[in-house]
């Protein structure tokens, strides 16, 4: 998104709310244009629509991103639903057929899947302990997944950057004597 496209945005938001029309908008426009620059304009505008259609207070940049990131990813599965993927992949290839079964599934049920693991889920005797530890773990990552939709990519940059620093000094860790960073922690 533009500074101009930005400008645009804010001038909209403005006439929403006469009280603002007073001010200088300038740094606002500035900060929603850094805030929002990797969500494509079309879709800032139609998400800043749909926070204005239920605004009381002038947008933030956070419901402008959560109402962008609905737009972009619509509501996931729920985990209910979710496991029913899981049900269907395990009766439709079961315990041997892995990968297929794996690539039946939606990205973050995969993903839940794979962390708990496909022959343990096939070969589990008791279904609803297998069921709720699937729900738990899906319902964290989903909220995850939300959370990191919401995030300006700069952000999500940084983040990425920091699991690989901490990826490196690990291993940098277990190739120390002893298997330790040297009191090195990552936490």
């Amino acid at each position: 998104m533009t500074l101009k496209e930005a400008i645009k945005l804010v001038a909209w938001a403005t006439a929403n709310f006469p009280a603002m029309q007073e001010r200088d908008m300038r740094p606002t426009a500035e900060l929603w244009h850094r805030m929002l620059a990797d969500i494509p304009y079309e879709v800032a505008e139609k998400a800043l629509m749909s926070v204005l259609a239920k605004a009381k207070y002038f947008p933030t940049v956070a419901e402008i991103r959560e109402a962008a990131a609905e737009i972009i990813n619509p509501q996931l599965p729920s985990a209910m639903d979710a496991w029913g993927e899981v049900a269907r992949a395990v009766r439709d290839y079961g315990y041997y057929r892995q990968e297929e079964a794996l690539n039946s599934l939606s990205p973050i049920t995969r993903r839940v899947v794979e962390n708990i693991g496909w022959h343990e889920i096939c070969l589990c005797e008791q279904p609803d302990i297998i069921r709720g530890q699937f729900r738990i773990a899906y319902e964290q990552y989903a909220k995850r997944e939300r959370e990191e939709a919401i995030l300006p990519a700069e952000v999500k940059q940084l983040a990425g950057n920091r699991a690989k620093i901490l990826s490196l000094v690990d291993k940098i860790g277990k190739a120390l004597p002893g298997g330790s960073a040297g009191g090195i922690s990552n936490g």
